[in-house]
Order: structure tokens, then sequence, then C-alpha cells
């Protein structure tokens, strides 16, 4: 039996994670029922994970009555035995992240134990023909999980893959439906291509450059055009400023009358029947300020588990998120632009994130992607860099009307400038013409 546990860390999760609401979302990405050692630890997680997964409650109530229908509550030891975890373990209940931490790194080296142990076995029998290849394939299977996606392939299957993904492109392309996201913007959209599941885009700007009405612009663009949900994590604005800003460039209302309450001349009718039209759009809302890294993997997994697919997801804005496990800013932004570009890949769905510039960068000169603050790793990470610069009057350096949207790095298309039509009154920016269009792949 392996000594390689901690019972009493594993009760503290578990009590957490009857206590406190949405709890599980926080971490289940990074428990399952391998993680917890003795057989009823396990018993309970997978009744807590099977109630959080149909969207019930999972406290000690529902979860004792989960395992009686499963008929194994008499295995945990009863109802005494989730009574004794509920009244042992800690009050405090801040650590949960990481003990669930400390969890995964005792069934990690478990696995390797039982590695060990089994590679011992091997080398003691002395009818295996080839003892290495025995040895080999007992590591080549430490990770068997069938949910584990494949990672190796043959210059064949790469091929063989890499022309399921274009006949896919192909046929989307001709019946119109959803392969990636887009502006809604002709110009833009014609130059960048598709942002595709996977991609990692980042929208740059200065305060104020309309970088959150692009954003805008493509969750809609992907709703209600595409039908495809879409996770818009509002760090800066609160949930009726975005809503209200939303409603404003479907329906053509001025942002002010809206926010102002000063609807007149039929605006109040036409509000109410943009409200009635678009209610049902799939888009998903968190309204956290300063989230964690951990966090926005909890409101994907969420929004998944309710849409059962994502669109897109659009983090606004990225210098707002925090991962509290590093200390140092430079080395913090830089995990969370890793971990961005690494979300975008476990959902299978492009992730956009804004990001602020840096105060340094000259104003009313064109920015560039070294401009993007605190990190030179959202640069490399990113697979499109798209920057919002407003032009300026020369004479008195009040805005022209007219923005340009600059494509400063694209990995799988051009590389260009596009001017559109500032129509910030409703939230939205219309098409004009292409500037230039230049650069490589």
């Amino acid at each position: 039996m392996s000594s390689i546990h901690n019972i009493q860390m594993e009760q503290c999760v578990l009590a957490a994670l009857m206590t406190v609401e949405n709890s599980f979302e926080v971490v289940s990405g990074d428990l399952d029922e391998d993680c917890f050692f003795p057989e009823r630890h396990k018993q309970i997680f997978k009744a807590i994970s099977y109630l959080a997964t149909e969207c019930k409650p999972y406290d000690a109530v529902m979860v004792e009555q989960q395992l009686k229908q499963n008929e194994v509550l008499h295995l945990i030891g009863g109802e005494d035995y989730l009574l004794t975890i509920m009244r042992d373990s800690p009050s405090s209940f801040y650590n949960l992240s990481t003990y669930a931490a400390e969890l995964n790194k005792f069934k990690a080296h478990r696995e390797v134990e039982y590695i060990g142990n089994s590679i011992a076995m091997v080398a003691q029998d002395l009818t295996i023909p080839d003892v290495h290849v025995a040895a080999e394939a007992l590591l080549d299977g430490s990770n068997t999980s069938e949910k584990a996606e494949k990672s190796s392939f043959t210059f064949e299957e790469a091929l063989e893959r890499a022309n399921t993904r274009l006949i896919e492109k192909a046929e989307a392309k001709s019946k119109n439906t959803f392969t990636g996201v887009q502006f809604n913007l002709k110009h833009l959209d014609s130059l960048i291509g598709t942002i595709q599941k996977g991609h990692f885009c980042v929208v740059g700007g200065r305060p104020g450059s309309g970088k959150s009405t692009l954003a805008q612009m493509l969750a809609l663009q992907t709703a209600w055009h595409y039908k495809e949900p879409v996770l818009f994590i509002s760090a800066e604005m609160d949930v009726e400023t975005f809503t209200n800003r939303c409603i404003s460039a479907l329906s053509q209302i001025p942002y002010d009358n809206i926010h102002n309450a000063e609807l007149y001349d039929g605006m109040l009718q036409s509000f109410v029947m943009a409200q009635e039209k678009f209610k049902s759009l799939p888009i998903h809302i968190e309204d956290k300020q300063k989230p964690t890294i951990a966090e926005i993997h909890s409101y994907a997994r969420k929004a998944k588990r309710k849409y059962k697919r994502l669109g897109c997801i659009v983090v606004d804005y990225l210098q707002l998120v925090r991962d509290p496990s590093k200390k140092d800013r430079y080395q913090e932004v830089s995990s969370i632009s890793r971990d961005l570009k690494a979300l975008a890949k476990e959902f299978g769905c492009p992730v956009i994130a804004l990001a602020q510039l840096n105060r340094e960068s000259e104003k009313g000169k064109r920015p560039k992607a070294s401009d993007l603050k605190e990190s030179g790793q959202i640069e490399q990470d990113a697979d499109q860099i798209i920057l919002a610069h407003p032009i300026l009057n020369s004479e008195d350096e009040l805005p022209s009307g007219i923005t340009e949207i600059i494509v400063a790095k694209n990995r799988h298309g051009k590389r260009g400038v596009v001017r559109v039509m500032d129509r910030l009154d409703i939230c939205r920016f219309m098409s004009v013409n292409t500037e230039q269009v230049g650069g490589g792949v």
C-alpha cells in the first residue's frame, strides 16, 4: 500500500467542496477521483462531481442522498463519516486550490511509484524476452486515459489530419457556416481571414481607442450570425454597461440615450423590441473584477457545460487578470498569456484578449506590437495582434471619426492596415476602405 497520500488534506478538500458554493467549478479541472487515495473518498468525490455536472447543489445532504442512490453509502462508513469530515476538517476553506494542487502532486507520485514497482517486477521475470521493450511499454502507458488527446503523429497522420481540417473549412465556407470568428468589418475580415479554433488573438489599444467595441462586434457576430455560444469575461465593464452597449449596436439607438434613460421619438419602442428580439443570444457574461486565471478556466468549463460548446472566449482585458502563484508582475502577465493560449486549445475555440498599450507609447503615433503593456510574452504567444489607433485632427488633436485597425501580427495570413469609420455613438465601427495590405504570414 502506498504511503504517498494525506488523508486530512483529502477530507479538507471534500469538506470545502460540500460547503462553499461553486467551489467545484474552481478546481474541477485540477481534480479527479484518482487524486483521492481511500475508496470512500473516491466515492464521495464522484457523487460531488455528478451533482455538479447535473447543475445540482452538492452539499453534504445532497451528497448523502446521491451515495444512497448509488448504493455505496455503507461503503464510505455511512452518514457518520460524512458528519466526521464536516466536523473535523478546518473551518477555513481559503486553501482549496492549494490543497487540490497538492493532491494532484500525490497522485502523480503514486503513478510513478506504481510504474516503478511494475518495472521492478518485470526486471525479476526472466521469461520476458526483451526486458527493455517491456519496461518502455510500461512507461509509455503511464498516461492511458481515454480522454487524453493524441499528441504524437507520423507525418502521414499529420497530413491526414490537416486535410480533414481543410475539407471541413471548405465545406463550412460553401455552406456559409461557422468556421471561426470575425469582426463583421468586410475589409478587416478579408485581411485577417478567420480567427480559428485554438487561436489566441490579442486586441490592443490605448484607453478609449475602441478595442472593447471591436471585441463586442466580434462577440455579437459570433452569437447572432452564427448562433455560436460566446463567453465574455468582463473584468472592466459592469454587466449592465456591456449589455446596453450590445443593444445600442444591434438596435442603432445611441448609447448615451440608453445610458441616460432618455428614450423618446419611438426609441423606447425600438429599445423594447430589440431586447425581445435579442434576449436569447447565447452570450454568457462573467462580471468579475480582477479574475484569476483559475477562475477563467472555471467560467469556461461552466459555460461549456451550459451550451455544450463554445464559439469563442473574450477576456476584457488581459492586464486585469491575476495569477496569485506568481509574485513578479512580469512573470504573472507572461504566465497568464501562456495560459490563455492553452485555454484556446483546451476548449477548441478562439480566445480573444484585450490588452492595454504602454504609457510610454507615443500618442498620435501608429502603435506597434511591442507597445503591448507589461510583457513581450503576449507578443510571442498571440496568433494575431490587432491594434486600434484613432486618427486625430492635426489642428486640434480631436478625433477625426476614422480609426486605423492595424494587423501587426498574423501567423495565418496577411498583415496590414484597414481604416474604419467610428460610430462609437452606437458602439460600432463601419467599413471604409483598405489603406494598405502587406507583410507575410
